[in-house]
């Protein structure tokens, strides 16, 4: 039995307080102390968990009883922070992105190499049971090719002022860069590696804040796809919407943290077991059976054999705060593993931070030409 991993946290904003609340769940982690640019939040936040509150980030990593420091503050500050905890020794949990230029983001994985370090980037998505079942459907081919796939996130500003660092692209990088790479990453696990073709982004008229972003992805020789990211809706109409089109049936999800796939699908009866197999806890319909006289069908050329139009649904079983919530705990959980046993092979490692950053800085350099 292995003692707890004790871990360090570099701010105390809300997302970091509500890590703070996730990780306390976890008998393999032991948060020691805490730490903001500003002392007041941290000290609060030390009473409020009773933790010891560092003046300074500086004072944290002057610290010998900590094995991993949490980075949760806003993107500029990522790339200087991780390089003084890599340096001192430290393993580091990165919130995306893992730096706003791919320059700075080699330097840290390179650093992270030589010290013998984990450098994760907190991109959870690839942990939700339902992303997971959507690379299994991709992998199986059950549904035959992806052929288009498109998110459109349709998200809040109203916590979000004007003066927010969000909308300076000096210090978030900008939506696709701050936001768009944990989609990036996803959407890269589950169809390989894609290319950038174009981007485009606006600007809210009367002002200088791009609130607006919108790129196209070819992965492979099948599938295109395309992301779009507006943050300029009230709190309660934020929503996200996911498509994937594939040969034999089309598959949708609500929200950023999907809690519901829904998938509507053409499949000959060994198509179906096969379907059924690999997603077990779903519920199936069955909409319409073809007679022997409909069986033959044909697409993109092709002669296939169908038997059934179903109806499938599959969930995690869990409300949206709680499956969050899951999601960084296994994330965790999985980088803790690697820093045990080298040989565990992590879902998210830092090739995948690069990878994801090099997807939003191509989006972002194209989106700049117009």
């Amino acid at each position: 039995m292995h003692p707890p991993l004790r871990y360090g946290l570099i701010g105390c904003g809300g997302f970091g307080r509500f890590c703070l609340k996730e990780y306390s769940q976890m008998e393999e982690v032991v948060c020691v102390a805490v730490a903001d640019d500003q002392p007041d939040l941290a000290a609060k936040t030390g009473e409020a968990f009773q933790l010891h509150a560092c003046a300074t980030p500086q004072e944290l990593l002057d610290r010998t009883d900590i094995d991993l420091i949490h980075l949760a503050t806003p993107p500029f500050t990522h790339a200087s922070l991780a390089t003084a905890a890599l340096e001192a020794g430290f393993h580091v949990l990165c919130e995306k992105p893992l730096a706003t230029t791919m320059v700075d983001a080699e330097k840290l994985v390179r650093l992270a190499a030589e010290r013998g370090r984990i450098l994760a980037v907190n991109l959870i998505m690839r942990y939700n049971p339902l992303c997971q079942a959507v690379k299994a459907l991709v992998e199986s081919r059950i549904l035959g090719d992806p052929l288009h796939a498109q998110l459109v996130n349709a998200a809040q500003d109203e916590t979000l002022g004007a003066g927010h660092w969000f909308w300076d692209p000096e210090k978030s990088g900008g939506i696709f860069i701050e936001h768009g790479v944990h989609f990036f990453d996803l959407f890269e696990w589950w169809f390989g590696a894609g290319e950038v073709l174009s981007a485009q982004q606006m600007t809210r008229p009367g002002t200088d804040i791009i609130d607006q972003v919108q790129c196209a992805v070819k992965y492979g020789d099948t599938t295109l796809a395309n992301f779009y990211h507006g943050f300029h809706q009230m709190l309660r109409r934020d929503q996200q919407a996911w498509l994937i089109l594939f040969e034999q049936g089309t598959l949708r999800m609500r929200e950023w943290v999907p809690t519901q796939l829904e998938l509507d699908a053409t499949l000959s009866e060994a198509g179906l077991e096969a379907l059924v197999a690999l997603l077990p806890g779903a519920k199936v319909e069955i909409v319409e059976r073809y007679g022997e006289s409909e069986r033959q069908a044909t697409s993109r050329h092709r002669s296939r054999t169908v038997d059934v139009r179903i109806n499938l649904v599959d969930q995690p079983g869990l409300a949206k705060h709680d499956l969050y919530g899951q999601m960084l705990r296994d994330l965790l959980r999985d980088q803790i593993e690697a820093i045990r046993d080298a040989t565990h092979r992590r879902t998210v490692s830092e090739a995948n931070g690069l990878s994801s950053l090099a997807y939003a800085t191509a989006a972002q350099a194209l989106a700049d030409r117009r």
